[in-house]
């Protein structure tokens, strides 16, 4: 029988802080043996009364995500390890998947998703942008094109979930899509092209997969985009947008702050009859050569514990990438040491570990 000991000895001190008790060892090689994946186990430790009463926040550390794009693995782990965060939303690039129709590069994203699934993090997956083959613009494609059918869309959806719905389970089709620069289509394309199709396939797959949409940007005309995407209210479960505030506190707070004539986006949940599904704020953050960062964190941390009609939320992100600077959303420089906005995060996150010096990721390409 496999001795799982030290994989579980791992956790206990990165989780709990302390070396793992007799009892505990013999109980998860048990359940490791019998099938449980060191993911699962993880989670478990995560949701046990022993780290909720060393952890305060312990709550907290479910309602917060991190955007990180497609990571190296030593970014896998100081999210997931060195910084404590239990979710993280991934980028699916259709055009970089599947460049030539029918031809799909997975290495990478195998990588990802089994490294972040094993360190016990959960995923918000989001697929988007056209490759040029399937753009009905072939002399001038650009990502946000609409697909020139819409079968190209929902085949390379069907791979990807059929692949990555063990280890995923919420889904987001397209992102922002009021955007010009990612969206070139209508509203009305955007609903039947996109997100209808892929909800539908996704059901297919699994009743059980979590369709979370239709992350609008609070730009312009979102309102009108909004109204539009819940027309497919029956197909979604989860309701997302992004806000980038003044303030941490502003960027949740406008959310519910109804103006003349613009009723806000709770009001527009609840006009609309889906008042009743889950909102996450999948993306805020703020660029630290613009304005306090660590502030901005502090803020949206500080608000969030008051509105728990926001049941998630996702700053935006963790690393600028190679020859950006400093300055930028990330939460830590270009050769990996932690703003004050990581060091904040962590401190809710990971109390004890914030106490203690960390190793940080050695840089490596990404996006």
């Amino acid at each position: 029988m496999p001795d799982f000991a030290r994989v579980i000895r791992d956790a206990y001190l990165e989780i709990l802080e302390r070396e793992a008790d007799p009892g505990g060892l013999t109980s998860y090689n048990g359940q490791m043996n019998g099938g449980m994946s060191e993911a699962a186990m993880r989670e478990a430790l995560l949701r046990s009364a022993e780290f909720a009463s060393r952890n305060p926040d312990a709550g907290l550390t479910e309602r917060l995500g991190l955007n990180v794009h497609i990571p190296s693995d030593p970014i896998i782990d100081d999210v997931t390890r060195g910084l404590g965060m239990r979710w993280v939303r991934l980028d699916l690039d259709w055009f970089r998947i599947e460049p030539r129709q029918g031809e799909f590069h997975w290495e990478e994203l195998d990588r990802v998703m089994s490294r972040t699934a094993t360190r016990g993090a959960r995923m918000l997956a989001t697929l988007a942008y056209t490759p040029p083959w399937a753009s009905p613009n072939p002399g001038s494609p650009r990502i946000g094109d609409p697909p020139a059918e819409t079968r190209f869309w929902t085949a390379f959806v069907e791979e990807t979930i059929g692949r990555y719905r063990h280890q995923v389970q919420h889904w987001q089709f397209w992102n922002e899509p009021n955007v010009r620069e990612f969206w070139t289509g209508s509203r009305a394309q955007y609903r039947t092209q996109i997100l209808e199709p892929a909800a539908s396939v996704a059901r297919s797959i699994d009743p059980g997969l979590q369709v979370v949409a239709p992350g609008l940007a609070n730009l312009g005309d979102w309102r009108d985009w909004f109204r539009e995407a819940m027309t497919a209210r029956d197909g979604i479960d989860v309701i997302n947008h992004h806000n980038y505030g003044r303030s941490g506190r502003e960027a949740l707070l406008e959310l519910e702050r109804d103006q003349a004539g613009q009723p806000s986006l709770r009001t527009l949940i609840r006009q609309l009859g889906a008042e009743d599904k889950p909102f996450w704020l999948t993306e805020t953050g703020i660029r630290s050569d613009q304005a306090d960062q660590k502030k901005y964190y502090e803020d949206v941390v500080a608000t969030l514990r008051e509105k728990a009609w926001v049941t998630r939320l996702f700053f935006f992100h963790y690393w600028d990438g190679p020859g950006q600077g400093n300055g930028g959303f990330g939460i830590v420089n270009e050769d990996f040491t932690p703003k004050p906005a990581y060091l904040f995060l962590q401190s809710v996150l990971r109390p004890a570990k914030a106490m203690r010096p960390q190793r940080r990721p050695e840089p490596a390409t990404t996006r």
